[in-house]
């Protein structure tokens, strides 16, 4: 027999109200009383009524949600992939719904509430985190959506990927190939879900060509520009510095690029630099950055599309996209410096 509101609320010791309150988006709980709902719907497989009740009701709206990270909407790579949702969106016959959490709201309960009200049938969710509450809850409360990146381990949610693993390891090969051997990565954030690829990546790069990892040449960064420029100041800074540095994205290898130049060393010349998603005016720094395009319009495009089939429950075998990123070689990059 199907499980019923009352059973949850039994097995995570709270009252129905509040499992209502979690699966609804309503009403205030702790972190940890939501997350004992959340186990107990999964435990339980409980399976709400909320995708039968939008279909009699549908907004034909899909909704985007955004952390209130500052200048997120004038990111290059963002635009890129809300450019290729559009356009799909349109085709498939929907508008598309940007909401933007403020300062003190928690996106999860955002999402929540757009779907909990119907003003959206279904959702697009960006920046994956490794462990991202956003795909845990609508997973749990049975509503449409789709992730931009590898969902949580355990949860089984459609997405749109692009294979940074392979990206990863393709532009290490590439530093490789100009005779590179002590190789430095700015990591991003590592609870975004993009950053363990890369780190693996990386890794398989370099043990394929017989060397060691070594974790000094390896710094966790942040997201923004001034992030990658003190990573690169740390890298510098080691007893051995690297002769080459792959970034975890355009934004870091711009703060790395600035680093460098500040200390005096010629970019492509003294130490190779490498990024990732060939942002507008990657090729147009000095020198022209080498980079990982990233086809985020397609993604986005994508992800319109088959967050439709989801909610119409059309092709559901086909829940996750895996989309190909390509290696630009530029100036950037050089033969590795004589000892």
């Amino acid at each position: 027999m199907q499980a019923t509101i009352k059973q949850v609320a039994q097995r995570a010791g709270v009252s129905v109200a509040t499992v209502s309150y979690v699966l609804n988006g309503t009403g205030v709980v702790t972190d940890e009383t939501r997350q004992r709902v959340l186990d107990a719907v999964a435990e339980l497989n409980y399976q709400p009524q909320h995708a039968a009740r939008s279909m009699r009701g549908r907004s034909r709206t899909l909704g985007v949600t955004l952390s209130a990270l500052p200048g997120r909407l004038a990111e290059p790579a963002l635009t890129e992939v809300l450019a290729g949702v559009a356009d799909a969106a349109a085709l498939r016959g929907y508008f598309l719904l940007l909401a933007t959490a403020g300062a003190d709201q928690d996106e999860t309960e955002l999402c929540l509430s757009l779907a909990r009200t119907r003003r959206v049938d279904g959702l697009v969710l960006l920046d994956m985190l490794v462990d991202d509450p956003r795909a845990q809850a609508l997973a749990g409360a049975g509503i449409p959506h789709v992730c931009a990146g590898p969902p949580p381990a355990g949860i089984d949610s459609p997405s749109v990927a692009i294979d940074m693993h392979t990206a990863a390891v393709d532009a290490v090969r590439h530093l490789l190939s100009l005779g590179h051997r002590r190789i430095g990565l700015i990591q991003p954030p590592s609870e975004l879900a993009v950053s363990e690829p890369i780190v693996e990546g990386y890794r398989q790069a370099l043990t394929e060509a017989g060397l060691p990892f070594d974790p000094t040449l390896v710094v966790e960064s942040g997201r923004a520009e001034e992030d990658g420029y003190q990573a690169m100041t740390e890298l510098l800074a080691s007893p051995k510095p690297p002769t080459a540095v792959l970034a975890g994205s355009d934004e870091l290898a711009f703060g790395a690029m600035h680093a460098l130049n500040d200390a005096c060393l010629i970019v492509g010349r003294d130490v190779s630099l490498v990024g990732f998603d060939d942002l507008p005016q990657a090729a147009h720094v000095n020198p022209p950055l080498t980079t990982i395009r990233q086809p985020r319009r397609v993604q986005g495009q994508q992800l319109a599309m088959l967050l439709d089939d989801v909610i119409l429950k059309r092709n559901t075998s086909l829940r996750t996209v895996t989309l190909s990123a390509r290696l630009i070689v530029r100036r950037s990059s050089g033969p590795a410096p004589v000892s």
